[in-house]
C-alpha cells in the first residue's frame, strides 16, 4: 500500500512538472530598460493568479523591431502581447495572434497622430508639405508612421526616403526620415532640421517628451480621427482555460482595487472587451500597409 502510494505521489510530481509552465508576456521595444520594469510587475502578478492552471512563472521578452515578434510568437515562444494597432494587425495576421482586449493606456481609451509644424512655419495644411520633409517615429510606430503616412497617401502625395538630413526635398513628393524617439522628433522641427513631424496626440501632451518649452514653439496643423490606444492580444496556442482566465484577470482590474500594478502597466486605467470594429480596423491596416 506504501508503495504504491508513493508511486501515486511520484506520479502527480512528474504531471505537474510536465504540465507546469511559463507565461511570456512581450513587446517591441525600444527603451528595454524602461519597459521591462513597466511590464514585469503585470506578468509576475498574472503567473501567481493563473498557477492552479499550470503556470510555474512569468517573463518578460522585449523585441527591437515587430519583425521579431512577430517570428516568436509564430514559434510558440510568447504567450501574451500588449501593442499598439500597427504592430497588432501584423501579429494577427502574421502569427495567429488572437484579439483579447482593449487597454487604456496612460489613462487614453483612444488617440489621434498630429502632424505639427514651427509656429512661424509658412506651412498651413497638409497639402503644402508637397516638396517639403516630415519626421516619422519608426517605422513600427501606427501614430507616428502608419497612420500619417496613410492619410498623405490618400491625399495623392507619394512619399521618398531620406539617407539623412542633410538630403534635400524631391520635388512633388514629401520627403521623410525617422527620428527614433519622440524627442527628436520634435528637436529636429524645432530647429528646422525638417519641416514637419508627426506623433501619437499622447506623446505630443506629455511633457516628459514634448517639453513646454518646445511645444510652445510649434503648431499643430492636423490631427487624425481616434484610434483604439492599445489591445491586448494572445497566442492561437495558448490553452483556451488560460486566454479565459486572463481576460477575465484584467477586466477586473482597476486603479481602485490594484492601483500600483495599474499604474507600473504603461499608466494603464482599465480594460474592456473588443469591439466588433477592431478586428476589420486591423485588416484594414494590414491590408493597406503591405505596399510599404
Amino acid at each position: 500500500m506504501l508503495s504504491r502510494l508513493i508511486l501515486l505521489m511520484l506520479g502527480l510530481v512528474l504531471f505537474s512538472a510536465v504540465e507546469a509552465r511559463v507565461l511570456v508576456l512581450g513587446q517591441v521595444s525600444d527603451r528595454p530598460s524602461k519597459d521591462y520594469e513597466q511590464l514585469r510587475p503585470m506578468a509576475d502578478y498574472a503567473a501567481q493568479q493563473l498557477a492552479p492552471l499550470g503556470i510555474s512563472s512569468a517573463e518578460v521578452r522585449l523585441f527591437p523591431q515587430a519583425a521579431d515578434l512577430v517570428a516568436a510568437m509564430r514559434r510558440g515562444e510568447v504567450d501574451w502581447v500588449t501593442e499598439t494597432p500597427f504592430t497588432a494587425a501584423r501579429l494577427v495576421h502574421e502569427a495567429d495572434a488572437r484579439l483579447l482586449l482593449r487597454k487604456w493606456k496612460r489613462g487614453q481609451r483612444e488617440y489621434q497622430s498630429i502632424i505639427y509644424t514651427r509656429l512661424d512655419s509658412p506651412v498651413r495644411s497638409l497639402d503644402d508639405l508637397v516638396g517639403q520633409t516630415i519626421t516619422f517615429e519608426h517605422a513600427d510606430s501606427f501614430s507616428s508612421y502608419y497612420l500619417p503616412r496613410r492619410l498623405l497617401e490618400q491625399r495623392g502625395m507619394i512619399l521618398s526616403p531620406m539617407k539623412d538630413l542633410q538630403q534635400p526635398s524631391v520635388a512633388g513628393r514629401v520627403s521623410y526620415m525617422f527620428s527614433r524617439n519622440e524627442r527628436n522628433n520634435a528637436l529636429w522641427v524645432h530647429k528646422s532640421l525638417i519641416v514637419a513631424g508627426a506623433l501619437s496626440s499622447s506623446d505630443w501632451d506629455d511633457s516628459a517628451r514634448v517639453p513646454p518649452a518646445l511645444r510652445d514653439e510649434l503648431r499643430i496643423i492636423f490631427r487624425s480621427p481616434s484610434y483604439p490606444r492599445a489591445l491586448e492580444l494572445v497566442s492561437a496556442g495558448l490553452a483556451p482555460e488560460l486566454v479565459a482566465a486572463l481576460r477575465d484577470l484584467l477586466l477586473r482590474m482597476t486603479p481602485a482595487n490594484a492601483p500600483e500594478l495599474m499604474a507600473a502597466y504603461e499608466k494603464t486605467t482599465g480594460f474592456e472587451p473588443i469591439l466588433p470594429d477592431d478586428l476589420p480596423l486591423l485588416n484594414d491596416i494590414y491590408r493597406s500597409s503591405r505596399a510599404w
